[in-house]
Order: structure tokens, then sequence, then C-alpha cells
């Protein structure tokens, strides 16, 4: 009960004013659409309604918003809301409840791609959502996708050669997006870090600082090239502010 009246007493997601450079113009025209991002952050889910909302103002034949978690995620109990990870987060929620009323009202479908099941290999939970993805790209005329910036590359990262992310698998009409902060900041997200040959403790989760990434003359809002991140693009955000999850820490 505790737990449903924390879910009613959170506010709504209002977004902040859109952007209105041309880089988010640019990415609100791409048709078929990947986001790359760290977890946990309030101004992601933001930029994310604000692109549904001009994709949905577009008017395509078919809108489809696919995000990094399990379909039970629909469910306010279900054990997605109860993590401490960043895809869990207040700002993620608000996000996703606003969704779920874009849906009920026809404007979009709400699609869920972290697979169910066990996949102790990597490569393999890489490749089932993976190919998810490819079906829901085949099946819509517009679709934006969220997810970690691991999962969202066009090609494998150097040191896990083996192992293909989900975007490798999402088709070659896909535009991917890596999004950073010029200034830095936060975000909650869970880290965990061995030490010589010992086995790794325990993720601990916490607002984890965010290095700033300056890009020359690169300006807050600018589209610049991804390929050193395996993006098609990097889309300049000014600052990310860690979201807390939904559900405290006891």
């Amino acid at each position: 009960m505790r737990t449903l009246l924390l879910l009613a007493l959170l506010p709504t997601l209002v977004a902040a004013a859109c952007p209105d450079d041309a880089g988010f113009k640019k990415l609100a025209s791409f048709e078929h659409l990947y986001l790359g991002e760290a977890h946990g952050t309030q101004e992601v889910p933001q930029l994310v309604q604000c692109l549904v909302q001009s994709a949905i103002a577009a008017k395509p034949t078919s809108l489809a918003v696919s995000l990094e978690m399990p379909e039970d995620a629909r469910q306010p109990d279900s054990w997605q809301w109860k993590s401490q990870d960043g895809r869990a987060s207040q700002a993620m929620w608000q996000l996703h409840q606003w969704l779920q009323a874009q849906e009920a009202a026809g404007a979009l479908k709400l699609h869920h791609h972290q697979p169910t099941g066990s996949y102790p290999d990597q490569a393999d939970y890489e490749k089932a959502a993976g190919l998810s993805l490819n079906a829901l790209m085949r099946q819509n005329a517009r679709v934006i996708v969220l997810g970690g910036n691991f999962h969202s590359r066009r090609e494998p990262i150097e040191w896990m050669p083996n192992v293909r992310p989900m975007g490798t698998y999402v088709g070659e009409g896909t535009v991917h997006v890596d999004l950073q902060a010029l200034e830095g900041g936060t975000a909650w997200n869970c880290t965990s870090r061995s030490t010589g040959n010992a086995p790794p403790p325990p993720p601990t989760c916490a607002a984890n600082t965010q290095l700033a990434v300056p890009r020359g003359d690169a300006r807050v809002g600018d589209l610049i090239s991804g390929r050193e991140f395996g993006h098609d693009y990097v889309y300049l955000m000014k600052s990310f502010t860690a979201s807390p999850p939904l559900k405290q820490p006891q």
C-alpha cells in the first residue's frame, strides 16, 4: 500500500521547454532512432518525451517507442520499479506513465525490449533484444528506442569483440545516437569494481559523477559525428542531473 501511495503522489512527467536547436530538429526527423544513454538522469527522459511529442505531431502511420526494461514494467508493483538501477529512476517512471497514457489514447505503441528468461551469455541476451527491435522497426513507420549506450552501438566495442550489441541487429535504416553532456553532471547508476584477480563486489548504486565531454568548438544542441563511440551521431546536451530510484533503499 505504501508503494502504491508513493506512485500516486509522484508528479506526472512535465518536460522542460523542448529544445529548438538544429540538432534536436534533425533528431526528430529520423524515422527509426536508437538513443543511447547513461541510465539515471532527469534530462534524458525529458528529451525522449519531447521527441515523442514531435513524432506524434507529425502523424505517422504508426509510431512505437521502446524502453530497455521488461514487459511487466507495465505493472506498478513489478520488480522493475523496485530496483536501484537507473532504469527504475523517478524520471523513467514518469516517462513510462506518460507513454502508457499516450498508448491508451491510441497515439503510439509502447514496447519493452529487455528479454525475459535466462541468458548466461551476454551475446545471446543482446541478440534476443536486438532481433525484437528489428521486428519492431519493420512493423512501424516511426520508432524511437531508448537504451544504455553500450546496447545502442552499431558495432562491437573493442574490448568485447565477440559480443554484438543490440544495435547491430536493428537494420541499416536505424540512426544510432549517443546522448552526452558537455558539462557533465551526475547520473544514478550501479557500479562494481574489482581489485586484482578478486571477484567484483556487489554493485553500489548512487548518484555518480558524469565527466564533462568538451568537443572542441561544439555547443549544446549540436549533433556531431559519433563514430568514435560506435554511433552515427552524438547529441550534445548541457548537463545531467541524477534522478534517484522510484523506490528508495530501506
